[in-house]
Formats: C-alpha cells, sequence, structure tokens
C-alpha cells in the first residue's frame, strides 16, 4: 500500500505505529520526535509531524502521563441544577486551568442523587484525574472516602459543606445576616425568607441562622411562617409568592437564588402585588438575571468567577496538605436595584 492510500484509511485512532511505518522509522524514535526528546534531524521531525497531521494522530496523554508516573488532568462535576451560577464559576475554573497549562474533565450529574455521583467519581478516577472539584454539590462522606482511597484530591467551589473535604465559597451566614439586616435598615418588619430547605439543606441552614440573628439584634420575632421552604428553583419563587399573597402577609422577601427571586417577582405580578411598593425583594446570587428583570432586582452578589479562579489556584496547593481541611472565603456585596425601597 503506498503512503497515499495508508493515509486515506487511517482513523482517528492512528497510532504511532502507523506514523513509524509510512515515515520507515522505528517505534522509538517517532515517539521521540513527537514528544521532543532525543537528538534528530529537523527534516526528520518535520516530516513526522506531518504524517501525524495527515493520518489525524492524537497524544494519548493518558498513556503518556502514566510513563511519567504524572498527571495534569483534573475534573469538574457539576449538577443539572436550576440556578445559573455555574457559568461564571465554570468560566473561572477554566481560565486558572489555560493559565496552569491543565486540563479539564467536565461531568454532570443529577441533583442528590447518589449512585450517580459515585459512578461519576469512579469514572473520573479511571480517567486519572489528579484531583475532583464539585461545584455547589455536597459529595457525601462515602464519596469523600473513596476519593481519599484512591489518593485524589477534591474541593468543593461554590458551597459550604459539613463534611471532612475542603472547600471554597462565600459565608453563608453572613449572607443570611447581611441580607436581613439590609431590609432592616430599609425599614421593612416582617421579612420572609423563600426558596431553600433550612432543616436538611447545610447551606439553606447556615443563612437561615444569619437571618435569625440578624432579627434578634433588631428586637424582631422570627416569625416560623415567614420562612418558605423550596430547592432554590425558579418554580420555587412561583409557589412562595402565592403563599405569602394568600397564608402569611410579608412586606419584604430574600429570594435564595436569582431564579427564586424571578419566581417571586413573576408570582407576584400575576397575583396583583407590586414590587417594590407593597413587596420588598432582595435576591441571593447576584448573577445577569438581576440585571435581565424588571424591575431589575437589588441582590446579594457573590463573586462566582474569582470562586473558580481562586479554587484552581488553592486546588493545586492541596497537594502540598492533603490530608489537611482547607476553607477560603470569598467576599460578596449587596447592589442596590430597583424591587427595594431607594433611600
Amino acid at each position: 500500500m503506498d503512503q497515499n492510500n495508508y493515509i486515506g484509511a487511517m482513523t482517528l485512532k492512528a497510532k504511532i505505529a502507523d506514523i513509524a511505518k509510512i515515515a520507515g522509522l522505528s517505534v522509538a524514535s517517532v515517539s521521540r520526535i513527537l514528544n521532543g526528546r532525543g537528538r534528530y534531524s529537523e527534516e526528520t521531525a518535520k516530516r513526522v509531524r506531518q504524517i501525524a497531521d495527515d493520518i489525524g494522530y492524537y497524544k494519548n496523554r493518558s498513556a503518556s502521563d502514566l510513563a511519567r508516573q504524572s498527571n495534569n488532568t483534573f475534573g469538574v462535576v457539576y449538577t443539572n441544577s436550576e440556578t445559573h451560577f455555574s457559568e461564571p464559576l465554570i468560566k473561572g475554573i477554566m481560565g486558572q486551568a489555560a493559565t496552569d497549562k491543565l486540563d479539564v474533565i467536565i461531568m454532570i450529574g443529577k441533583r442528590d442523587d447518589e449512585q450517580g455521583l459515585t459512578k461519576i467519581v469512579q469514572d473520573m478516577i479511571e480517567r486519572r484525574v489528579f484531583g475532583l472539584l464539585f461545584l455547589s454539590i455536597q459529595p457525601s462522606q462515602s464519596i469523600i472516602d473513596i476519593l481519599n482511597h484512591a489518593n485524589i484530591r477534591a474541593l468543593v467551589v461554590g458551597s459550604a459543606t459539613e463534611h471532612d473535604v475542603s472547600y471554597i465559597s462565600s459565608d453563608d451566614f453572613q449572607i443570611g445576616y447581611q441580607a436581613t439586616q439590609f431590609l432592616i435598615d430599609k425599614g421593612y418588619q416582617r421579612i420572609g425568607l423563600a426558596g431553600m430547605d433550612v432543616q436538611r439543606d447545610y447551606v439553606g441552614l447556615q443563612r437561615y441562622q444569619g437571618y435569625r440573628q440578624a432579627l434578634k439584634e433588631a428586637n424582631m420575632k422570627a416569625a416560623e411562617g415567614l420562612v418558605h421552604s423550596g430547592n432554590f428553583s425558579y418554580h420555587s419563587g412561583i409557589t412562595a409568592a402565592t403563599y405569602y399573597t394568600n397564608e402569611q402577609s410579608v412586606d419584604a422577601v430574600i429570594g435564595a437564588s436569582d431564579e427564586v427571586s424571578l419566581g417571586l417577582l413573576n408570582g407576584f405580578h400575576d397575583l396583583g402585588v407590586q414590587v417594590p411598593k407593597q413587596v420588598g425583594l432582595i435576591s441571593i446570587d447576584g448573577t445577569e438575571l438581576c440585571e435581565q428583570s424588571r424591575p431589575k432586582m437589588t441582590s446579594v452578589t457573590q463573586n462566582f468567577q474569582l470562586m473558580g479562579t481562586r479554587a484552581v489556584r488553592e486546588f493545586m496547593a492541596l497537594e502540598d496538605s492533603h490530608n489537611k481541611i482547607e476553607t477560603v472565603t470569598i467576599p460578596f456585596e449587596i447592589e442596590t436595584r430597583n424591587t427595594t425601597k431607594q433611600d
């Protein structure tokens, strides 16, 4: 078979042996050329690289990493969440990974699916990643134990966690506290908290405790009826708006996410309740939805892109403190827009 016919028969699974056969060189020589090692003429190197391009050869990084006993690939796991903050998180992660010349494998799982998440983690281990970033996912202790046994680093990003794993996030107690204090300072008296499970969800519990503390310091009673549970979704906001309109009056609400707050905003609108004239609204997250809504939503704005960037930096530093739990807190700010009283 001549070279042109041989090339035509190649597929994307072309191997170094195929290049060696066409070039009339040993496999070892071709390997050295493609990996930039050893001595060879520039003319030969150019010809080998051209053949590799022609037949669609792609370097097997896993095999190369195995030979070097090293790896520069880490995994990112996130869920099919109702919220939009994953996009800036991933943007920050990918930008820093490119700067550090790291490769990233991204997989998506279902929220609260322990079996599915375990399968994803096992798949990542088989791909020989050196570590995993969990985006606002609470990996169970059993999953953390699997990673520790495989000597793989783990870091939760965008969410605090009660498990024995390092994490980088905002201070959720302070988010609940400062959002509530902001509304109190605006003169609101009956402040609702909507869209999250404040008993079983760790982040929800932290924000709820901050909410209660702010009310306590202002000598305001924390009425249990003002808290409406949910799963951070738009639908949670819609149902909360109906609840507050028909069953429990409020003059302001803290939405657990921008999606919840958008649901509250639209739900109140459909029920004839005017925001902010009749009910004030502050959202938690501060993604682009706050600027896209009408009226624009006041928000506790978290810096998710910075979280992603810092996560990769801190992730790499964990190599020197593998058994030590590290936490990093990213500052947030309150941005006043049009769903709360104006000064």
